[in-house]
């Protein structure tokens, strides 16, 4: 007999699987549950906040109380702690505020960041969500790792938004743009997400060769210029290494 806390759990590995966000029926349908027994199961998880729902669309995707017990996770793991000691030493290579940020479904987390001695506020703290992934240098490297069929097909429902006038539309444009990130091992965006900041970001690889995070740094555009791209980037990558072969990557 299937129990109520098993099909709240086959609830959330659905939700967490899924690229997009699913209504009531199209879960009840997936998973084979009646209707009633799931509207109570999804009322719950709400008020738990463990899922979210969005009135507007009547559609459900998870919670950001994932996103503090992965905090909690990581924390207790010692994974977040041993990074920070590498984001120092990326702020003294650099100079700029060090940023160590992750996918949390199909947005982007800031996970952690030390600030550079001439930081300019930045307006991300600790927790800031980023859901547009073609506009910051973080997101262009999860996308990179996308294969090329997955990447369109994310792209087309996710879109391409101006957030500023320097973001890429242009998935062509953008897709020539990852060939470059995989070659060079890191990405960067300029005054594409907010005007005045730029980025550059590099992987963290699991043992399984999969994204699970990403270091870099971010700083006012004025300083973090494309003639500086080649010499930070290879700063994050020689951090991203030193983290990885502390927490076990590859």
């Amino acid at each position: 007999m299937t129990t109520a806390l098993e099909r709240g759990l086959r609830i959330i590995e659905l939700l967490a699987e899924e690229e997009t966000e699913l209504t009531l029926k199209e879960i009840g349908r997936r998973l084979g549950i009646p209707s009633p027994s799931l509207w109570r199961l999804l009322s719950l998880l709400r008020e738990r906040g463990y899922v979210n729902y969005d009135p507007d669309k009547r559609t459900y995707r998870l919670g950001f109380k994932f996103l503090y017990m992965g905090n909690v996770l990581l924390g207790g793991a010692g994974y977040r702690s041993q990074a920070r000691e590498h984001l120092k030493e990326l702020v003294a290579l650099t100079g700029e505020t060090a940023e160590l940020s992750s996918r949390i479904k199909d947005q982007l987390v800031l996970i952690d960041q030390v600030e550079g001695p001439d930081a300019i506020r930045l307006f991300s703290r600790v927790g800031s969500a980023y859901p547009y992934f073609h506009a910051t240098a973080p997101g262009k490297v999860y996308l990179a790792h996308l294969e090329k069929e997955k990447f369109y097909r994310v792209m087309e429902k996710m879109g391409l938004p101006a957030i500023t006038p320097h973001t890429k539309t242009d998935i062509k444009e953008l897709d020539r743009e990852l060939d470059r990130v995989r070659e060079r091992g890191f990405a960067v965006d300029h005054q594409e997400l907010r005007i005045g900041v730029s980025r550059v970001a590099a992987p963290l690889y699991g043992k399984d060769r999969h994204v699970m995070a990403c270091v870099g740094v971010a700083g006012p555009s004025f300083r973090l210029t494309p003639q500086r791209e080649e010499e930070v980037g290879r700063a994050v990558l020689m951090v991203a290494k030193k983290i990885m072969e502390e927490i076990g990557g590859i």
